[in-house]
């Protein structure tokens, strides 16, 4: 019969007990260790880690069975105890299983009954280790499910030490990051540790801990720091035995190792430092592993939040650089569309909208004349009067604008489409290019025609002066519920030290809106 790997410790004073037990559990392919007392059984279950059932006597000199069974749980908690015992003791047995043990055999022994209990034993213990396995499978599924979830670096960072620190129970850890000049390492988030360390730099050399963890690319599980001298002069001031150093390594791309562009990309985003276990315990391997899983999910995380940062942050600069161009081909200028934009977050604001709503509109306003690249440049910048057909042509950059717009997915570019669309339309219903009336219209069509004719009226063209503020101010007041919501209107001008704070920011070469 081939040897099992199943390994099983029979621990009994009597020798003829313990020879008969491991006749008969080797006969069945089981690989056996023996014991006299419960000492020497701990001793071996402490050197012998795959030792999956323990046969044990109930009185022993030294040590019962019962004391036995509590100790080799605090080792090895997935051990299964089956208690030996003769007929006098049953109450005793069954007293035992209230105890922790799983079963109890009784003296003389029965092969079959030994064969069964085993068994039984075994499928237990493999039953444990599944529901153990599960739940870790479960518990990093959910870490997995809510890192992949975030977007703000900070927040991630913080939701990977807390992670760290839960699914290992540490008490204190860190987390520093690699700046971008590849030199230096910045802790940037630490529990347990003193506030004013965060923040601080150190060289990323290999005269620190997270320095060589860097470097190797390797995480680094010291058990205890007395068994490894060579590290003691990393250690100073470091109170406990155990910790965990672990990199959070970026994934690696045959197109960006490759790439002239990418040569300052550092293959490690950041080191994760844990230790001081709560239990006072050491570090194991089982907590390396869950660290590295840890680690894994979160680097993940971490690239693409920065991913979708740099291409959120690209689409705003496309988004501005296009509106600029409009506006430039139409002798405007580039600070139009950004005063445009900064009003009418602010109009949002004021009314009421989320933050997240107003950005929105922020970002997709300087869109709002981008149909004006279908417009010929003789009509676009005719400086005389335009004949009605002309102003057709005009009127028709808004269609222009959302026809080329409206087919995008984004919410920025979606919201811009409506923009173009309707920003000429009026409160009244005589505007363009459908006559929507009133809240018809949409609010962000409404406030972007507030923002766009509040900035066109107050800067100065080759074709006309700017006007004053009190020259918008009774235009706006006439044109109150005719050409403009009123309620925007009002909302606008109640709050015109904060708009006019917004033009300073953004001046025009020339002189701006006169007091």
């Amino acid at each position: 019969m081939p040897p099992k790997k199943e390994k099983i410790l029979v621990v009994d004073d009597e020798l003829i007990i313990r020879e008969l037990l491991y006749d008969l559990l080797t006969d069945e392919g089981f690989s056996v260790e023996m014991s006299p007392d419960g000492e020497t059984a701990l001793k071996l279950i402490l050197e012998n880690n795959e030792i999956v059932v323990l046969f044990t006597d109930i009185m022993m000199p030294k040590m019962d069975g019962i004391t036995l069974i509590h100790k080799a749980k605090e080792i090895n908690h997935d051990i299964v105890p089956i208690i030996m015992t003769g007929y006098a003791t049953i109450e005793t047995a069954r007293a035992a299983i209230k105890e922790g043990a799983y079963d109890y055999v009784l003296k003389p022994f029965n092969i079959t009954e030994i064969k069964t209990v085993v068994n039984n034993a075994l499928e237990r213990n493999r039953l444990i280790k599944e529901n153990t396995r599960l739940k870790e499978i479960t518990e990093l599924f959910k870490i997995s499910e809510n890192i992949s979830s975030m977007r703000n670096e900070e927040q991630l960072f913080r939701f990977i030490l807390n992670a760290a620190l839960e699914h290992t129970q540490a008490k204190r850890g860190s987390i520093l990051t690699v700046m971008e000049d590849g030199k230096n390492l910045k802790l940037i988030i630490s529990i347990g540790l003193p506030e004013e360390l965060n923040g601080k730099l150190i060289p990323l050399n290999s005269s620190t801990i997270s320095g060589m963890v860097v470097q190797n690319i390797e995480p680094l599980l010291i058990e205890d720091t007395n068994q490894n001298p060579e590290l003691k002069e990393y250690l100073l001031g470091l109170k406990n035995k155990s910790f965990i150093s672990v990199p959070l390594q970026r994934k690696k791309s045959e197109f960006i190792e490759s790439h002239p562009l990418a040569i300052n990309e550092q293959d490690v985003i950041a080191v994760l430092n844990i230790t001081d276990k709560s239990d006072g315990e050491v570090f194991s391997e089982t907590d390396l592993k869950i660290l590295r899983i840890i680690a894994n999910h979160g680097a993940a995380a971490i690239e693409n939040a920065r991913l979708i940062n740099e291409i959120d942050s690209a689409q705003r600069e496309i988004v501005f650089t296009l509106g600029e161009i409009v506006e430039t081909r139409s002798r405007e200028t580039g600070s139009h569309v950004k005063r445009v934009a900064e009003y009418s977050k602010l109009l949002a604001l004021k009314l009421g909208l989320s933050s997240k709503e107003s950005e929105i509109l922020r970002l997709a306003s300087p869109l709002h004349d981008v149909g004006k690249v279908g417009i010929p440049d003789a009509i676009l910048n005719k400086p005389g009067p335009l004949t009605p057909t002309e102003f057709e042509v005009i009127k028709s950059h808004t269609n222009i604008g959302y026809d080329m717009l409206c087919k995008a997915k984004g919410m920025v570019l979606q919201s811009a489409s409506i923009i173009a669309l309707e920003h000429h339309e009026r409160f009244d219903g005589n505007g363009y290019p459908i006559g929507k009336k009133g809240k018809d219209i949409h609010i962000f069509g409404r406030i972007v025609g507030i923002a766009d004719v509040f900035d066109a009226l107050g800067v100065e063209r080759v074709y006309k002066r700017a006007w004053t503020l009190n020259e918008i101010k009774e235009y706006f007041s006439e044109q109150r519920g005719k050409q403009f919501d009123p309620d925007l209107v009002d909302i606008f001008f109640s709050n015109i030290e904060e708009v006019l704070l917004i033009q300073s920011k953004f001046p025009e070469k020339n002189e701006s809106i006169a007091s």
